[in-house]
């Protein structure tokens, strides 16, 4: 029994040599001491693009317009045209947001006169609707 507790003996002494003592620490424990360093690198092609960013969206606008179709390219222009055709008064856009061709139509400021001009092209676009989109103001 006594060899066992001399044996136990011997093998703790060389970790309790080989520990740190409270000091060395602190220094990894206390966050105080330590600041943490940023740097931030700027070019002036970062600053012109968030110049072109603020410009862009200080001069859009959110408004409300028809759809009356999305597909394909010709059935885009059929819809275009047979729209003029029917409503020549009235503005018709075609464009690409992939991988489909949409026709817009109008733009509303509030979603009440959307609704309404909607039930008119009902009649002859039975799929059309309503959403919103943001769009810049040199477009109105």
């Amino acid at each position: 029994m006594t060899n066992k507790k001399l044996f136990a003996f011997a093998l703790c002494i060389p970790l309790f040599a080989l520990s740190q003592n409270e000091s060395e620490n602190k220094q990894f424990i206390d966050r105080d001491t330590t600041k943490a360093k940023l740097v931030y690198v700027n070019t002036s092609r970062v600053d012109d693009l968030l110049e072109k960013q603020k410009r862009i969206n200080s001069n859009t606008v959110s408004v409300f317009r028809i759809q009356i179709y999305s597909g394909n390219r010709n059935g885009s222009t059929e819809a275009q045209e047979r729209f003029n055709e029917i409503y020549p008064e009235d503005k018709a856009e075609t464009s690409y947001e992939q991988p489909y061709f949409k026709t817009k139509v109008n733009v509303f400021r509030t979603r009440l006169d959307a609704e309404r001009t909607l039930k008119n092209y009902k009649k002859y676009f039975k799929n059309a609707f309503i959403f919103e989109e943001v769009i810049p103001i040199d477009k109105l």
